[in-house]
């Protein structure tokens, strides 16, 4: 079985004051044993959103279990969108 790397979009839930904690939720992602390399990168209008570079196993069910598993490392994750994919 091979690998892949996913590069994926991660956007975080606007709260209702302040400003989101990019850089707590970016820690979090980071210590997955997936993960290569985490960007905090503009998004529009003083929005940012998360890259997230991860190495992945082939296989049924593989993406989607990290992208569950980001989703639940943080309560402000909104969205997760796989931008690149590719075969190591």
């Amino acid at each position: 079985m091979g690998e892949v790397v996913v590069k994926y979009k991660v956007t975080v839930k606007q709260p209702d004051e302040g400003v989101p904690d990019y850089q707590q939720i970016a820690d979090g992602i980071s210590q997955f044993e997936e993960v290569q390399k985490v960007e905090i990168k503009p998004l529009a209008f003083g929005m940012m959103f998360i890259e997230v570079q991860a190495v992945l196993g082939e296989g049924e069910g593989i993406v989607d279990g990290f992208e569950e598993k980001v989703k639940q490392s943080d309560s402000s994750v909104g969205q997760i969108e796989a931008l690149e994919m590719g075969r190591l």
